[in-house]
């Protein structure tokens, strides 16, 4: 009888799982992995009944087999290695010059002479770049066309960004104020958490992370960049589940552009704080003013991990944020990077570069850039599914496990993978049966059709 009783109850608790994992899927307006949790949930309901009810002579042998069957798979998990694995660097990063990241180069006028002394120093970039340039801008009449309502909120979105490009420094106030690392650093972050950023994470400024020279933005192109500010405050903001699952629609730049003002108004807000206080600072923004490379020092902050698809992983949302930054002089702590599984977890998915319209990601093993062993994307392919598109792609983002909403079933699975390597082979396989080897994009907003 007490294999009976307990069996029954741990049928039961998988029941519920279900059941909460089906109503989360409803509340998400994710159809596909409702509708799969959802008949899981029928089936095991129907298969517990035929056994008590139908056939009792099986019932203790099935609910005990459901016992022994579930204490394994537990046990499993536990004995199972912890995925540890942590990025990897071979050499000493060389500093990066804006001017070849891939959005400065399109951001070069044909005409100008800055065009034409690129090109005669990097001939190597001409001719990809050439036929990238024969399709339509981003936010051009050619793709505003295809989804007016989003695509011109975006439109209007940078426009607004653009203005606060000369806002991100200023004086310093000659009064200083004397507070501790651990008080600066507990005001800081308090700060910002209460301006809106959702993780917060303090580093110090590896020079290897701060551009040679300038490729985008308001200062002089082609100025090299000298900064002596000793740390990074770098923080995180959510982006709308509902908007990225439209990926790779015009819905997923509106939400990057929104959450690029958000970004903005923290960091320049923040920086002119500490200004304040006595302390030079600096905010980095988008809309072509950051002197730093934001995904480098997420990690070295302890924000997350460098995923397959190029960018940061957070355990909180995995890679559906961005990232703000204030660099500054402040006498802070800094944190530590911190490992939770990603590296290994991306080993097994690979869902990201499977469903990247640019074929931009690779499926295979990291490679070494710059001194790291990591995934290295073809940011020409990447942005060349842009251009096509009229969006900022991020499927990969969407399709990324990590991405999953942020309730209490998918925070549970986020915890179990971060100590199982078990788990993590699990998870990935769990994912791609409820959500789809190629999940569809959503439609967030009840836009009238034209």
């Amino acid at each position: 009888m007490i294999w009976l009783i307990l069996g029954i109850i741990v049928y039961t608790l998988w029941i519920l799982a279900y059941i909460i994992f089906t109503i989360y899927n409803l509340i998400a307006k994710d159809w596909k992995a409702f509708t799969r949790s959802f008949i899981t949930v029928i089936v095991l309901l129907v298969l517990g009944a035929v056994f008590l009810f139908v056939i009792p002579d099986y019932q203790v042998a099935f609910f005990a087999a459901t016992l022994i069957v579930s204490v394994c798979f537990c046990l499993w998990l536990l004995i199972s290695p912890r995925p540890r694995d942590d990025i990897k660097q071979t050499g000493i990063p060389a500093k990066t010059d804006e001017r070849d990241v891939i959005f400065a180069r399109f951001d070069l006028e044909e005409s100008s002479p800055q065009f034409q002394e690129y090109y005669s120093r990097k001939p190597e970039y001409k001719q990809i770049d050439d036929n990238i340039r024969k399709l339509p801008d981003i936010l051009t009449p050619f793709h505003i066309k295809k989804d007016p309502i989003f695509f011109t909120l975006a439109a209007g979105e940078f426009d607004v960004l653009e203005q606060q490009l000369l806002m991100v420094s200023g004086p310093v106030s000659p009064m200083e104020w004397e507070y501790s690392p651990e008080e600066n650093t507990r005001i800081v972050k308090k700060l910002i958490h209460y301006l809106g950023g959702i993780e917060i994470g303090i580093c110090e400024l590896d020079p290897a992370y701060v551009y040679s020279h300038v490729g985008r933005g308001p200062e002089p192109y082609g100025q090299e960049i000298k900064t002596s500010q000793k740390y990074a405050v770098v923080f995180t903001l959510e982006m709308n589940y509902e908007m990225i699952a439209a990926a790779p629609l015009a819905p997923v730049l509106a939400e990057t552009a929104k959450q690029y003002i958000e970004g903005a108004k923290i960091s320049l807000l923040s920086a002119s704080f500490i200004r304040r206080m006595g302390f030079p600072a600096r905010a980095h923004i988008a809309g072509s003013n950051y002197q730093v490379m934001l995904t480098p020092l997420g990690y070295l902050a302890g924000l997350g991990e460098l995923g397959r698809l190029g960018v940061l992983i957070t355990e909180k949302h995995g890679p559906r944020i961005r990232l703000g930054c204030v660099t500054t002089d402040m006498p802070l702590m800094p944190d530590k990077p911190k490992i939770f599984g990603v590296q290994n977890y991306c080993q097994i998915c690979k869902k990201c570069a499977i469903n990247c319209p640019g074929q931009a990601i690779p499926a295979g093993d990291k490679t070494i850039e710059n001194g790291v062993e990591k995934w290295v994307i073809n940011r020409e392919e990447c942005y060349r599914f842009w251009r096509k598109s009229g969006s900022d792609c991020s499927r990969c983002i969407y399709v990324c496990p990590y991405s999953n909403p942020d309730n209490f079933f998918h925070n549970t699975v986020r915890k179990v993978v971060t100590g199982s390597s078990a788990a993590q082979y699990i998870a990935a396989r769990c994912d791609d049966i409820f959500f789809g080897l190629d999940p569809r994009p959503h439609k967030p907003w009840n836009v009238p059709s034209k």
